[in-house]
């Protein structure tokens, strides 16, 4: 049985008894983004020898001194379910995966719902990832967590389809790939959810795709081609409802490590810098990413 820290600890009572109620009766989602803004970063710290700097395009940017700037570059796209979150609240993780993979990073920013739905956070994330190529500093690799990594899906689909630079490797945690479905079956095959209520997904559907169909391989990988993409480390909770999606990702794509992690909340890695098991579970996926893109 894996033994976690008091720390880690805290933060799995926290996701149960406090985040999950929020997600669950905050309804209107500028004010659950601005209650995320507010609290994300409280829960994990950036090592105090890696600063930040922001760019002209609101992406913020990573370098570890030991990485120096001539580092190869991982591309970070950080979830909240296409409504919330920003490279601010995903700095510590950011940060922490930066170091462990010996890389330097870009977490970008993308449009939210609902004041820009389907397909702006798709198209930002693309035309990110284009700029950045464009500019000689192709991402040697792409990763993002929950609906940032559906993004970084969609990112290295259009890299491949475009015949032009490709990452080396993708980095996912609980990666969105299907968002269409059943949600209270899905949701009634993950007893063992920590975090997320089916309250928040159904909510996500109408914000994020107002008529649109969730089923469209635009939309929702799992239903489009994933074939021929790059050697890919994809980590999850056990129980969580999204493992499910994991797994079916881990079965149709070519070169994907699966990494599950049981007793956990959706995205713990967020508190890199105070939690044991987030900042062990970037080691390892940073450890991947190093020997992906040697």
């Amino acid at each position: 049985m894996t033994t976690y820290t008091r720390t880690d600890r805290f933060f799995i009572w926290q996701a149960r008894n406090v985040e999950r109620r929020t997600l669950h009766f905050v309804g209107p989602q500028p004010l659950l983004r601005h209650i995320f803004a507010l609290s994300a970063p409280l829960g994990g710290a950036i090592p105090k020898d890696i600063k930040p700097e922001q760019d002209a395009n609101g992406a913020l940017w990573f370098t570890p001194p030991e990485a120096g700037t001539e580092a190869p570059l991982l591309m970070y796209i950080h979830g909240g379910g296409f409504t919330i979150g920003s490279p601010h609240t995903h700095a510590a993780l950011v940060a922490h995966l930066a170091r462990a993979a010996g890389m330097r990073a870009v977490a970008i920013k993308y449009r939210l719902a609902p004041e820009h739905p389907f397909p702006a956070a798709r198209d930002d994330a693309v035309a990110a990832y284009d700029r950045l190529v464009a500019a000689g500093t192709p991402p040697a690799a792409v990763c993002g967590d929950s609906a940032g990594g559906c993004l970084a899906l969609q990112v290295a689909q259009h890299a491949r389809n475009s015949g032009g630079v490709q990452p080396k490797a993708l980095g996912l945690i609980a990666p969105i790939g299907d968002l269409s479905g059943d949600i209270a079956a899905r949701f009634g095959a993950a007893p063992d959810e920590i975090l997320i209520p089916a309250a928040w997904p159904r909510r996500l559907l109408t914000n994020y795709l107002p008529g649109i169909d969730p089923a469209d391989p635009a939309v929702s990988p799992l239903h489009g081609d994933l074939s021929n993409l790059p050697p890919t480390m994809i980590q999850a909770a056990t129980g969580e409802t999204l493992a499910q999606d994991a797994h079916r990702l881990a079965e149709v794509m070519d070169n994907v490590t699966l990494d599950l992690w049981p007793g956990l909340a959706h995205v713990w890695h967020l508190h890199a810098g105070y939690s044991r098991a987030a900042e062990d579970a970037l080691r390892r996926m940073g450890a991947f990413l190093r020997d992906a893109v040697r």
